[in-house]
Order: C-alpha cells, then structure tokens, then sequence
C-alpha cells in the first residue's frame, strides 16, 4: 500500500505540474492562476499547494532536488577531487536528465516565459542564493575556513554562475550542457587571462 500510495502521488504531482507548464507556456506565467492550474490538472486548489508551496515552485519544481545534488556531489567526493570537478559532473548529469534533453524548441520556449515574467525571475536570483549560501557553507567546512572568509563564498558563486549559464547562455552555446561546460572551462582556466584589455594602437605611451 506504501508503494501504491507513493505513486499515486507521483502521478498527481506530475499531472500538475504538466497543466501548469502547458497552461504557462500557451498564456504566459502571469496571466495564469492557480484556480485555472487546478481546473486543468483536475484537482482542487488546496491539493496544488500540497504539492507545490509557491506558483514558482510550479515551473522550478526540481528547485530541491538540484540543490541537494549539488551539496551531495560536494560531500562525496574523492580524496584530491576539487570542488569545480565534482560540481561539474553534478551539473553534466543534471543537464542531461532535466533539460537537454527536451527538444530544442520547448527549451526555449521555457526560457522566454521565464525571461518574461518578474515574478520568475526574482524566484531564479532567490533560488541561486540559497544554492550559493549552501555551497559556500560546505566549502567553507571541508577547508576549515574561518566565518566570514572570501574564499569559500567567492568559489560557490562561481560554481552556481556555471549553472546559471546552462539557462542564460544556452542558446547560443548549443544547449545547457554546452552551456555549463564552457563556463566551468573558463573557471578551470582561470579569469588572470580572460577579457584582457586591448593595447590602441593611436593611444600615447605611459
């Protein structure tokens, strides 16, 4: 009964989630209420909020499940692995089962409805800083880094930057795994060399 019971709501978190995206995507995430997500999922309000805290929480509903596998990849990994390898497996796994690998055109059409919406937007920036406060405080542990330390916040941001260029970049990178990949290279390298300041020709001499 405890299986059976599990996937039912399985089946009812998911026939939600379906009908809101559907609904989002054709009429725009504003434009939509959550009266008209439980209509169309064919439940009732209350049971949406069971499932689902926010309306967010209905187009990033895999909000938990990256952030704890990108604690998780942190905490397990091998002796001498550094921190950006680690994140970008997690990453490369997350890219593959959650994104890439729906056509390119409802990617996009997922990044326009969330590019247009405010709402979702300060959702997104409110989603990295937790990832980033999260990162920062498991990086900080495994170094032994004092409170308050530049180093462990600093990296963590650029770590979440990295998954963040999966959803910004991705267009014109070939899709969010190419995406996450070129921005972890470039951490890998390092930023010394990057965006270096072209010398004119016309300019005097110091």
């Amino acid at each position: 009964m405890g299986g059976l019971t599990e996937r039912n709501k399985q089946r009812t978190r998911r026939q939600i989630g379906e009908a809101a995206l559907r609904l989002f995507l054709e009429r725009g995430f504003d434009h939509v209420t959550v009266v008209e997500v439980a209509a169309a999922a064919e439940v009732s309000e209350k049971t949406v909020y069971n499932y689902f805290p926010t309306k967010a929480h209905l187009v990033f509903d895999d909000d938990q499940t990256v952030l704890d596998e990108l604690v998780a990849a942190l905490r397990s990994r091998a002796a001498g692995e550094s921190a950006l390898t680690a994140i970008r497996g997690a990453l490369s796994n997350l890219a593959g089962r959650m994104g890439d690998r729906r056509p390119a055109s409802a990617r996009a059409a997922f990044r326009r409805m969330v590019t247009s919406s405010v709402s979702l937007r300060t959702h997104q920036r409110a989603m990295a800083a937790r990832y980033e406060q999260a990162l920062a405080e498991v990086l900080a542990e495994q170094t032994g880094a004092p409170p308050g330390s530049a180093e462990p916040f600093v990296a963590a941001v650029a770590l979440v930057g990295a998954l963040r260029a999966g959803f910004e970049a991705a267009e014109a990178s070939g899709g969010g795994g190419a995406a996450i990949t070129r921005a972890l290279d470039l951490l890998e390298a390092g930023l010394a060399g990057y965006a270096l300041a072209k010398i004119d020709p016309a300019a005097d001499p110091p």
